[in-house]
């Protein structure tokens, strides 16, 4: 695989959502999302930038999300 290429599916992996996004890509509401995630059962949300308050949640963490949930449903 060239250089380029794993490059591009770094960055494909890292995309960051802001949390509307994030609501939209998961089908949750902004409050469901934040009891999740203070439980531990939602992937953490990361500082976008020093001092200031816009965050944002990694694409891979949210997919491996989506995984974990269809797996549990697949338990069932």
């Amino acid at each position: 695989m060239a250089h380029t290429e794993i490059a591009q599916m770094t960055y494909h992996l890292n995309k960051i959502y802001r949390p509307k996004e994030t609501d939209d890509f998961c089908g949750l509401k902004r409050t469901q999302r934040k009891a999740l995630e203070a439980r531990g059962e939602f992937p953490k949300s990361i500082p976008l930038s020093d001092g200031g308050r816009a965050r944002g949640y990694l694409e891979s963490e949210l997919i491996e999300w989506q995984r974990q949930r269809l797996a549990k449903r697949d338990e069932a």
